[in-house]
């Protein structure tokens, strides 16, 4: 393999750092705690122009296609239908493909624990793709060295010598959370320097890079490209990640470059003073007056998996506020405490969690496992608007101070109405209301599955097949 590590100069690495300072302070991009943004591990090389594709041959198959383009969007899974199981995976591994030699992959995710995934990540690696991988060190641990954790402990470590140290690959743990203090390392994201003819790709949602996540859980996966400002304020984020040690809180708010006049607003734990994330959509939601929802009230769609502690009893009140002020409220869930049960029971609320068994696991059930909301109607006084978060973080006081992401798409409006139906698509298909609650996270063989509302289709796959009807 041809070395293409070498070229870089220390005063090319200085003039690219002073030209993306430059553009991040035209965007207006703001960092909390922070001097300044550092520039991304590598710089994409310009794009050459998508091509139609022509029929590939056997050996072709397995090379980057320069023509390909990485769609930006919100992406679903869906653990019930075959065909959509895999979704999510199959857009991490498409655009994996096609990142040729010389760019930079950067993958956070609280489990990596994916054979399927990991083949993926080492083929990079072995074509010349910088790759670096962060999991949970607890997790890594309970996997011990035949697992995801230790093949690719292994694979990463091969083929280094000639790159430069910034741009070697490897897997590495944090001790807790990678920024903070306590709790645990808890994103789910990728970052990709270049795919295809895509530039600066940003990746994140609620699906690990598990085969659980696909076949078990309902996920969500947005996908930001040819945003440079976005992508380097992310890098920025996974520099202070790596380092393993506490940084002040971050966030900032850059222009959409595909919706006009949306902008992404980005969080990351551990939280210091911020305004939670979902309140601070919520707070500026009006119920009425709405012009673009059909009977004029605001529509809030929320699809959170857990809520707990004093946090997540917050924005239960926030929720149940807005129900009664006469917005169009529906929410999804995997498990929440008895009093915030309690706070939510006069908002229409379903749990989404279908047990396989006599009785509710968590290794076994179909659940939700999105951490977001929607909303569609009257924003801060513009009755047209819209927004979506999308994030890692359960509502609880551990997602607080833990290593999390929150992305809210400001006025992307086709997102919004996806998100939207997708909540309703699982609130009309949840098999439990509030009072028929299970707690999924703790089997009570206690607990016996209500007549009726057992979910007894499709078939219920074992865990050590997910891989293979992913691959």
């Amino acid at each position: 393999m041809a070395n293409v590590w070498g070229t870089r100069s220390a005063a090319g690495r200085t003039r690219a750092v002073a030209a993306i300072a430059a553009l991040l302070l035209a965007v207006g991009l703001l960092v909390a705690g922070q001097a300044g943004v550092t520039r991304a591990d590598a710089a994409p090389v310009a794009a050459a122009p998508a091509t139609a594709e022509a029929p590939a041959t056997p050996a072709a198959r397995n090379k980057p296609n320069p023509g390909f383009v990485v769609k930006p969007g919100i992406t679903f899974n869906h653990p019930f239908k075959k065909s959509k199981r895999g979704a999510i995976h199959r857009k991490i591994v498409k655009t994996l493909k096609n990142v040729e030699e010389g760019q930079t992959v950067r993958i956070m995710s609280w489990n990596f624990d994916s054979p399927y995934l990991a083949s993926k990540v080492i083929a990079a690696h072995k074509r010349g793709v910088s790759v670096q991988v962060i999991m949970a060190r607890g997790l890594a641990r309970e996997q011990g060295m035949h697992r995801s954790y230790g093949v690719l402990l292994r694979a990463l470590k091969k083929g280094n010598a000639d790159r430069p140290k910034e741009l070697r690959s490897w897997i590495r743990t944090c001790s807790a959370t990678c920024r903070g203090k306590g709790g645990a390392m808890h994103n789910k994201m990728m970052l990709v320097s270049r795919s295809g003819a895509t530039n600066w790709i940003v990746m994140q949602g609620s699906g690990n890079f598990t085969g659980a996540a696909a076949v078990q859980q309902f996920n969500d996966w947005t996908t930001t490209t040819e945003n440079q400002a976005l992508y380097d304020g992310w890098m920025t984020m996974w520099n202070q990640a790596k380092k393993d040690k506490s940084f002040p809180a971050l966030q900032f708010t850059v222009p959409s470059t595909t919706i006009p006049g949306a902008s992404i607003t980005t969080m990351f734990a551990p939280h210091r003073d911020q305004v939670d994330p979902p309140l601070r959509v919520l707070n500026k939601v009006q119920c009425n007056g709405a012009t673009n929802t059909a009977n004029g009230r605001t529509k809030v769609r929320v699809a959170n998996a857990v809520w707990g502690d004093e946090r997540g009893a917050r924005i239960a009140r926030k929720v149940r506020e807005l129900h009664f002020q006469g917005c169009d409220v529906r929410v999804v869930f995997m498990m929440m405490s008895g009093n915030i049960r309690s706070i939510l029971a006069p908002v229409p609320a379903k749990q989404m969690v279908y047990i396989t068994g006599e009785t509710a696991n968590k290794f076994k059930d179909r659940y939700v496992h999105l951490k977001g909301l929607s909303v569609e109607g009257n924003l801060d006084g513009n009755p047209g608007a819209s927004a979506v978060l999308s994030s890692s973080e359960n509502w609880t006081q551990l997602g607080w101070f833990s290593d999390e992401h929150d992305v809210i798409f400001w006025d992307d409006a086709p997102m919004a109405a996806k998100y939207a139906d997708w909540v309703d698509m699982i609130y009309n298909t949840a098999p439990r209301t509030l009072a028929n609650y299970v707690n999924s996270a703790d089997p009570d063989p206690v607990v016996r599955v209500k007549p009726g509302t057992e979910y007894l289709s499709p078939e219920d796959y074992p865990f050590h097949e997910l891989e293979a009807e992913l691959s």
